[in-house]
Parts: structure tokens; sequence; C-alpha cells
């Protein structure tokens, strides 16, 4: 008899592949690359009249492979559903199920690691579909869809910038930041002083002591001052040095003898933290390796679906036997019976909504791959022995640490001194927490004291006043955001990469090194927001919304009642968001209100970014490189002073070429006069501040490029003209790549340019030029699918960037014309939605 047939769908190619390895020869795997359905993104397509019932379309580009599942489920005996096991994964089958309508058995197929034993246990048993994830699922994209729909449009009209967005989880992140930047702009910085000693013991080895107290009265130090507003506490018995005083007592304390008075030695434990979640991945890769919460998730994606971690998308920390018994016995074989927990650590989820795969992020197996036995290389291999050694030191014995504390007295000055001994190591042998603050980062370092006696005298060797100033609260990070975000139960760890990603694509703000510094248009977005739809971005709402949302997912709520309690009523968003169309408050929602900026001259946020306004009416923009963060009122008063001044000449190098400004921008120009050559500044050096790069200068000012020649000795050219960079030779024209800052026009060479010039000429419009006429030719950028069977493309021809859809060319938004690279990001989806709004004009 032969063996049954089975069909597994999995969502990546990747996955398939990995899995495969282990599978019998009566199983094929079949990639779905995602969903193969979802919402247009041209509409919202949801009916709230009808209980918010969702419009799904297929997706532009699968009908084929709808084709072949539908031809590969005709031959097989029983279909796996093989997808991530979460509430994406769920809804990802669940879409399968709809649009394949299988008549042969179905299951879902389980599975948190991609090793031999896990898929084998997995083929042998499956479970039915959870409908519960999968309406918590499609609840949480209805409320993100609404939210998104729903106020970006009304973000648009009253900031007057259609670039514009507001979302669900994103606009809370964003109030974090500008919180954040408002507690920073209104902190009262102090400065304060102590003293420090250089001290000597009997033994001849140097240590320091700090000044604590004078007269009976502790000398203030930084946690007399409030952290979020920096103001002193004025405690009593705590003396605040000021300079003066601080000198008078150096002077008063240097010819007095230290004495050890006390010497206290407190021995404690520290705990390995708890195996990966998503969360804390995220955390220690931006701290330790210096990569994003995106790429992050990205590495982890394909160490998981190549076998080498389990799931990473999770918010349990706790580890499977098997998960344990692996980690344990490495332990014992790499560092010693000594170095392993004397019995076994269990970990458990500390939020109630932890809601996605059932297991820590750990190396997948029996047994865990070493990280040189494993293959990998780069940020691969970093970001697997980070989660190597974490889930190693989870099973190791706590570190034994001693603090010692050496009390000296100096006449009335009171001095203490310091030291940490780690005792036994244990879990830091493999294991050191990652940190932002480099203070904090030296917690599990040594800093010994010498050997010291009680009543020995310590000759000085130095004693100096040491100034000190009090710190603002520090700027979000990617990591601290991700932190503050679990904490409050807002989003969940699969979100927090997207989330971060948005606020920094949609300029909301910006990286000052590793912080999140929010700009003016993320000010001004919190700001309305926070004005007028103050409750959908309230903490404690969005985390309650969450709670919504896993109560959808265990049954115990239904999502009709709780989309209803969202968008319909009188508080519902529908209804407030109508009541806000009717307000006109446009220019106050325009209008910034800084704290360390007058109410006489305030910014204000337009299309093309933040700006004031003078006496005569005239709107000055500020520098692209102006935060919030970064401008005083003084900025802003002599910007307002100058007024539109006209651009002095920036003399670049050894003086022969300029950066000026014209009637249609800034140019280079090199020499004077007729002889002048002039070149335009690209729109892209200008967004990076290079305009005074004297090598782009260069660059621009050569052109035209000479390649050579072509076989009858005609030259070969590369020009930046009017609609971009181009190649010709005699009267032959091809464009090159508009959106890659140029780098084709300055690389390619003269095969690649006869090339492109042997290549045929699209027609426009379907009407051939006339031979002989002049003008860059039409040529593909690149090709986003197929829709509706034709090929879609992102082309480019005489009168700039177009899409073309099999023989028809559909002219794009001019938000897409005149930005280059945001037309070379366009998606498949967002060119399906041009195409359709213009068949449905026509």
């Amino acid at each position: 008899m032969d063996a049954e047939q089975t069909l597994i769908i999995v969502e990546s190619p990747t996955k398939a592949k990995t899995i495969t390895k282990f599978l019998p020869s009566s199983c094929k795997v079949v990639a779905s690359k995602g969903h193969i359905r979802d919402l247009p993104e041209d509409r919202m397509a949801i009916d709230v009249a009808k209980d918010f019932a969702c419009d799904y379309e297929v997706v532009s580009g699968k009908e084929s492979l709808i084709k072949e599942l539908k031809s590969s489920l005709k031959k097989a005996d029983r279909l796996l559903l093989a997808t991530d096991e979460d509430r994406e994964g769920e809804s990802i089958s669940w879409h399968l199920l709809e649009v394949l309508k299988p008549k042969i058995p179905y299951q879902r197929m389980v599975f948190h690691e991609i090793t031999k034993s896990a898929i084998t246990k997995a083929l042998e048993g499956g479970r039915p579909l959870d409908e519960h994830l999968v309406q918590a699922q499609e609840g949480r994209r209805v409320v993100d869809r609404l939210y998104g729909y729903t106020l970006s449009p009304t973000l648009w009209r009253k900031l007057s910038n259609k670039k514009l967005s507001a979302g669900r989880v994103q606009s809370v992140g964003l109030r974090l930041t500008v919180e954040r930047e408002r507690q920073r702009l209104t902190f009262l910085m102090s400065t304060y002083y102590d003293a420090k000693a250089q001290l000597l013991a009997s033994s001849k080895q140097g240590f320091e002591a700090k000044l604590t107290a004078y007269q009976g009265q502790s000398i203030a130090s930084s946690k007399d001052f409030d952290s979020v507003t920096g103001q002193y506490k004025a405690k009593k018995d705590t003396l605040l040095l000021q300079k003066d005083q601080a000198i008078a007592l150096v002077k008063e304390l240097e010819g007095e003898s230290f004495v050890v008075q006390s010497i206290q030695r407190k021995p404690f434990i520290t705990r390995p933290s708890v195996p990966f979640t998503t969360s804390t991945l995220q955390q220690d890769a931006i701290k330790k390796l210096h990569i994003s919460a995106s790429e992050t998730m990205r590495i982890a994606q394909k160490l998981y679906e190549n076998g080498f971690i389990t799931y990473m998308r999770t918010d349990s920390p706790s580890l499977s036997q098997e998960g344990t018994q692996a980690a344990r016995s490495l332990v014992e074989e790499l560092y010693g019976k000594s170095f392993l927990s004397p019995s076994v650590r269990y970990f458990a989820a500390k939020s109630a909504g932890a809601q996605e795969a059932h297991e820590a992020i750990r190396p997948a197996g029996e047994r865990f791959l070493l990280p040189a036995e494993a293959g990998l290389s780069g940020k691969e291999f970093a970001l697997y022995e980070l989660i190597w050694k974490r889930t190693l030191a989870s099973q190791m014995a706590d570190a034994q640490k001693a603090t010692t504390t050496v009390k000296l007295t100096a006449g009335n000055g009171e001095f203490t001194a310091s030291g940490t001994e780690i005792v036994f190591p244990g879990f830091l042998r493999a294991y050191v927490e990652g940190s932002d603050d480099p203070d904090e980062a030296l917690d599990d370092k040594e800093s010994l004291l010498p050997v010291l006696s009680q009543g020995e005298i310590c000759p000085l060797q130095g004693l100096t006043e040491v100034e000190h100033q009090t710190k603002s609260p520090a700027r979000y990070t990617e990591a601290s955001l991700v932190q503050e975000l679990e904490k409050r139960g807002i989003g969940r760890p699969s979100t927090y990469a997207t989330i971060i990603k948005t606020l920094l694509d949609r300029k909301y703000v910006a990286k000052e090194g590793s912080a999140l510094a929010p700009t003016f248009m993320g000010f001004g977005v919190c700001q309305f927001l926070e004005t007028n739809f103050g409750q959908f971005i309230d903490y404690d709402f969005t985390s309650m919304m969450e709670d919504g949302l896993d109560k959808i997912a265990d049954g115990s709520l239904d999502k009709v009642s709780f989309l209803n309690s969202f968008y319909l009523g009188e508080k519902g968003l529908e209804n407030q968001n109508k009541l806000q169309l009717e307000e006109d408050n446009k220019v106050v929602s325009k209008t910034l209100r800084l704290p360390h900026i007058s109410e006489e001259n305030p910014v204000m946020v337009g299309p093309y970014g933040p700006y004031v306004i003078d006496a005569k009416g005239q709107y000055l923009s500020l520098p692209p490189t102006a935060l919030p963060g970064n401008t005083t009122d003084a900025m802003i008063k002599e910007l307002i002073a100058n007024g539109k001044e006209k651009k002095e000449p920036v003399t670049l190098g050894s003086g022969t070429i300029q950066v000026l400004t014209g009637r249609f921008g800034p140019y280079w120009q090199e020499g004077e006069g007729k002889q002048a050559k002039r070149a335009s500044i690209p729109k892209w050096v200008q967004d990076a501040n290079r305009q005074e790069d004297l090598e782009l200068a260069e660059r621009y000012l050569s052109l035209p490029r000479k390649l050579g020649t072509d076989a009858l000795g005609n030259e070969v050219l590369a020009y930046k003209g009017k609609y971009g960079p181009y190649i010709a030779c005699n009267s032959k024209t091809r464009n090159l790549q508009k959106t890659d800052h140029d780098e084709q026009l300055f690389s390619i060479t003269l095969e690649e340019a006869l090339a492109l010039l042997a290549q045929e000429v699209e027609s426009f419009g379907g009407k051939a030029r006339k031979r002989g006429t002049k003008g860059p030719g039409a040529s593909v950028i690149k090709e986003l699918g197929t829709f509706e069977g034709e090929t879609v493309a992102l082309a480019t021809g005489r009168y700039g960037l177009y899409l073309k859809a099999g023989k028809q060319n559909i002219a794009l938004p001019s938000e897409y014309k005149k930005d280059e690279v945001k037309a070379g990001s366009l998606t498949l989806e967002q060119a399906v939605a041009i195409i359709r709004t213009k068949r449905a004009k026509e």
C-alpha cells in the first residue's frame, strides 16, 4: 500500500527547505510566502454596519501560487498547515483554508524548533485550527485599520501634510519619546560639589575615598535631586556644597590625618537573567551587538528557519524539559559541576497576556550546537552566540560577590571608600547582561580595595574638589523604548521592531547616536493627538486594548463587542473623529507648544517641515538638522531677525568651486563668467547636508563622463540631465537608475553602457518616437510583481517615473514623482492601489 501523501504549507521558502530535510518522500512542502489574502491598500475594506466584516482580496501576484496549491491538494491525502505558532501564523492558515477549501482532512502542524525530532513529532500529531486566535488576529488588524484610516486623513488635513500617519501602538510609542523630551527641556540643571582623596594603605597600594559628610551633615549627591525635574530636595542635615565651599573644605582637610574608623564586608549573590523572550532579545542585541530591533528580528527569523534556534516570537521565558537538560549538560561539560545551579531553574512569564509561542528563545535541539560548530558568521554568529550564552547562564550557579565599605575620618570630614569582589563568578563566566548605561556595565567588574585595618592612618597623596552636574532624564534608545512598552503592556513583542522602524521612517524621531530624539513633526503629531484624541493614545487605554485582544484569543470576549466599544458610540473613534473634523483648529494644531520656545515666536509645522513666521508674514524654514532638543529660543529669534537673507556663496577647497543658490535651488559652480561649469546639487545630497562635500562637487562638475567609443568610433557619454542620469552615443540614449544616489552614473563601464544601448527602446503610450528625435528612452527600473495576469513595473521615461501594468502606462501621484527614493521603495500593494484608482477614474 502506498504511503499517505501529505501536503505541508509553510510561510517561507527557507523554512520549507529546512523542514524538507527531516521529512519522508511522501511529504511535499510548499511555501505560501506570507499571506495569500489580505485587505486591499486603496480603501478601508471594512463594513462597520455588518459587524466589521472584512473584504479580503487575494494578494496580487499570488494567483499562480494558489493554482499550484490547489493542484497539489488534488494529489494529497491530508493537509498540514505548518505556519508559525502565533496569531499571525494562525491567521495565515485560516486564509489558506478559506481560499483552498480543502476536501481532505487538515490540521495545524505545531513545532517550536526545526529539528528532526521536533518535525517528526509534529508530523505524527496535529491540532485543529484555533478560531479564537484567528478572531484575535483579525480584531487586531481591524482595530489598526480603523485607527489608521480614520485618524491619518485627519492628521493630513489639520497639519497640512499627507505623509503623516497615526497608529494604535505607534502613536503611543511616539508619545513616550515626546514626553521624555519635554522632561529634558524643562529639567533644571544643577551643579554640586564633593571631594575625593587619593590615599595609601600600609601595603603602599593606592585607593580613592569620597567625602560623604562634614560636621555631621551628609554631603549632597545625585540622589538628593529629583531625577525628573532636577529640583534639589533640600533634606534636613544635608549640605549642598558650592564651589567656594568645596575649595575651602579641601584646604581645611588637607592637613588632617585620614584614619580608618570601620570596615564592613557584606556578601551578596547575583542570579542569572531568565532566558530570552522576543523583547529581552531585542534589548540585549541593541545594547551588546549594536543592531536595531528590526534587524535583530530579521536575523532571528533566519536562524529559526535554518534550524539554529527555537521560535523567536514569544513572551514566555520558560524552557522545555529538553532545553533545560541540554543547557545543564553543556554547562557541566564546559565549566564543571561547580558552575551548575544546584537545582533546575524554572521560569514563568510575568505577563498574564503572554500569548505567543510557549518556550523561550534558545538554541534548537537536544544538544545545543557550540557557536564555533554552527558554521555561522557575522551578525548571525553574534546573535546565535548571545542566545546560546544566555540560555546556558540561566541554568548556572549564582555569582557570589562581596562589597567592602571603609569609613575614614579626617578632622570634621568623613570619607568613604568601597570595593567589590567577585568571590565566585558562577553564571558571569558565560554571560553578562548588556546595559545602555556605561556606569551600570561596570557592576559586574571587580574594584578591589587594599587590605586595611581599623585605626590605620592612610597618608594623603592628594585631595581635590570634584564638580558634578545633574543629568536630565536620558532619551529613549531602541532598547529602553522596547523595555518601556513591554513594562506598560503596550503592543506585543512581535510588533516592537515595526513600531520603532515606523517612527524613524515617518521622521517622527531621529537617531542622535543611539538615542531616539523626537522631531518637530513628531511633536506636532503627538500634540494634536493628545489634545483631540487623548483617550486613544492613553497608556492605560492602549494596554487595555491589548488585554481585550488577549481575551478574544482565549475565548472570553466577543470580537464584535470589542470593536463596537472601540469604534462606535459617543466616545468611539468614529464619532470623536467626526467632531474633530468640524472644528476650525488648523492653525492651532500646526502651532507647537514647546516649553523652551516663547509664544511670541512659536515653531509651526507644515508640508515642508518646521518653520516660523516673521513680522512681515514671511515663512522661514528651520535648518534640516534642527530638533526641538537642540533648538533654543535665541536661535529662533536670530532666524526671525535675519529674515530671508540671500545665502552667501560658500567656497570649497582651493577656492575654484563654490556652493551657490539660484532661482532653481542650490548648485555647484567652478570658475567664473561664461566659462564657469555648473551642476545642480541633487536632492539626496541636500537631504544629507553634503552640499559642501568637495569630492561630491568635483564628481558632478566633471560630467559628462567619457566612457569610451563604440565599434564605429562614436563617443559614449554618461550625463546627469533634467530627467535624471542617462547615457548617450550618437543619437541613442538610455536612462540610468534614478534611485541609487547616482551610483550607476559614476560606476557604469563602457561594456555595460554598450549592452544597455543595444536594448530595444519602449514606446511612449503605444506611439513610437520619430527616428532622430532627442530625449531619454523609457526603461524599466524594477518589476514589482503581477496584477490581473499582467506584469507591474516601475519605469522611467521622457517625463520621469511612472508605472507600467502590461502595456498600460500609469502616472504616479505627485508625492512619488517628487521623491525618487520613495518611488523606488514602492511595493506591489501600493502600485496596485494606484492602478485601481486610475482605472476607476477612467
